[in-house]
């Protein structure tokens, strides 16, 4: 863990006496787990913004927080990171580390195989992993996706992973072993994410979490109430506030975005195909 992240879960576990598991954190080689059963918020903030680069500062808020077996309440983490819009990708002491979980570019889409997280950082700790890389670039285009910004109509990106395994042992004992995997949904027009699912992403491995699962109590008990065939909520994080500008929504008159007449130009390049080979 960052120094920073490890000085403020021993606040919180001196605030509350709890001296066995301050021993635990104060271990270099500490591994260990931080059980969350409220609330999980990330909150992404540009600053310091040119033509070439921008400050990506990361708070992570953790509400009813528990590192067994010490309740240690609500804590915040808090990191920054250095994008560089040249190439698109983090920088974390002159490493580059992977791309933004928040947004991608959508006249510019990732291509396969592109560096999602260098998860082989953790090498340097003891793990044995790959790097998280993308495995797929789609368009999700029959269900609405609801999030607590609006609702989207479809259709929207999705960007996929592929799920290298991951593996760690400590000396005198302690195993770990799992796999790593990131998908994210996002809006065709602004690029901005509609949610996320799974751990690790750039933004959190920064803050010293290098993996997690994510259940949305909130998203679940929606999702029985609707036709889920037609229209979800995303598990995992969902987008819950921002300043971006949403343009506005046509009646089908014309696209609001690139990829939208990419699309529609495919379909009558199909269309037109179909009636000359008929026509022959």
């Amino acid at each position: 863990m960052p120094d920073q992240a490890r000085n403020t879960l021993l606040e919180k576990l001196r605030s509350r006496n709890c001296t066995d598991e301050e021993d635990v954190i104060l271990n270099p080689d500490y591994l260990g787990d931080l059980i969350v059963t409220d609330k999980i918020l990330v909150t992404f903030t540009l600053t310091n913004v040119t033509n070439t680069s921008a400050w990506v500062e990361v708070d992570l808020e953790l509400h009813n927080t528990t590192i067994p077996w010490c309740n240690i309440g609500n804590v915040t983490f808090t990191t920054a990171l250095l994008l560089n819009l040249t190439d698109g990708y983090y920088y974390l002491n002159g490493t580059r580390i992977g791309r933004p979980s928040f947004f991608v570019l959508p006249h510019y889409l990732p291509d396969r195989r592109d560096l999602i997280f260098k998860s082989s950082l953790l090498k340097s700790h003891g793990f044995s992993t790959d790097d998280l890389i993308v495995g797929n670039v789609s368009f999700r285009s029959k269900k609405l996706v609801h999030t607590f910004v609006k609702t989207f109509q479809p259709p929207v990106i999705e960007v996929r992973s592929n799920q290298p395994p991951i593996a760690y042992s400590r000396e005198g004992g302690g195993y770990l072993s799992g796999s790593l995997m990131y998908e994210g949904l996002y809006d065709i027009d602004t690029g901005i994410v509609l949610g996320i699912r799974d751990i690790p992403y750039p933004e959190f491995y920064a803050l010293g979490i290098i993996g997690g699962l994510v259940h949305n109590v909130y998203s679940a008990e929606k999702n029985e109430e609707l036709d889920f065939s037609r229209e979800y909520w995303p598990y995992g994080f969902v987008l819950y506030q921002t300043n971006i500008e949403f343009p506005k929504e046509e009646s089908g008159v014309k696209p609001d975005s690139i990829l939208k007449y990419y699309l529609l130009i495919g379909i009558l390049t199909l269309i037109t195909s179909t009636i000359w080979r008929w026509r022959k």
